[in-house]
């Protein structure tokens, strides 16, 4: 074999090496660039993406400091134990003064004196997320008071109520996408309760909100409850308070309250 011959014969080799590696790393290519629809991507093959969270939409509503929280009480927090929050936990009034009986976060009360200052950061930042929820168009809009459960093929989007709006029964959620319930009344549910994903929805696909804000808000969660979404009641003008009701869980979920929050025997964890 001559000089010639044997050059050709390694250049031959190499190029066929580099490709075959290349095909090796890369496949489509979508796994190394994130793509959607590749392995690697949150959502599973095929699946959807989560715009990030902005005021304006269409994705999750910003919560800034407060979204680090799994339940803020503005005015006041009183617990039931044994009570599980994973997140943190603030307000300048806790009962009993030791928090919940298990916490996967920072509890924040009024000593020392700083932390009052992160916890009316975290209001102010709430009632932001608010105020964006309210300036957001309705998709879908509802005239009087209005029980999700009785609401066939409910979709993503924001879903306006003239007055309370509730969840009488089981209610599932099965399109991905950022749900936004929000109502001028209160945001109550009956006992036994059961608000899940189903379908192609789920926890990296899918945002929940209930938004209570106006002259009447409260919210009312029942007992036993499977429950799912970040609940926030009141407003700049309307301080709203919150009770979840014996052995409900919020799975994933938040409780967010310019005012008073009541927790007992409850299982809470942040998105």
């Amino acid at each position: 074999m001559n000089l010639y011959e044997r050059y050709s014969r390694i250049l031959t080799w190499s190029m066929a090496f580099l490709l075959s590696v290349l095909a090796a790393g890369c496949g489509s290519g979508n796994e190394i660039f994130g793509v959607p629809g590749s392995t690697g991507v949150v959502g599973g093959p095929g699946g959807p993406v989560l715009p990030p969270a902005s005021c304006a939409g269409p994705g999750p509503l910003p919560l800034a400091s407060a979204a680090s929280f799994g339940v803020l009480g503005g005015t006041a927090l009183t617990i039931t134990n044994p009570t599980s929050v994973t997140g943190d936990v603030g307000s300048p009034s806790i009962t009993p003064a030791a928090g919940p009986s298990t916490l996967v976060g920072t509890m924040y009360d009024s000593s020392p004196a700083s932390e009052l200052t992160v916890i009316a950061t975290a209001v102010t930042d709430m009632q932001a997320g608010i105020t964006c929820a309210l300036g957001r168009a309705c998709d879908f809009s509802y005239g009087a008071a209005t029980d999700f459960a009785t609401v066939v093929g409910l979709a993503p989007g924001v879903h306006c109520v003239a007055a309370a709006m509730s969840v009488g029964s089981n209610l599932t959620l099965s399109t991905p996408g950022v749900y936004i319930f929000r109502a001028t009344g209160a945001l109550t549910t009956a006992s036994t309760v059961t608000v899940a994903f189903g379908g192609t929805a789920n926890a990296t696909n899918s945002s929940v909100f209930w938004v209570s804000s106006g002259a009447a808000s409260n919210v009312s969660i029942g007992a036993t409850n499977v429950f799912l979404g970040t609940i926030m009641v009141g407003n700049l003008g309307d301080p709203g308070a919150a009770s979840v009701g014996a052995n409900t869980t919020l799975l994933p979920g938040r409780v967010l309250s310019t005012n008073a929050v009541t927790l007992n025997t409850n299982t809470i964890a942040i998105p």
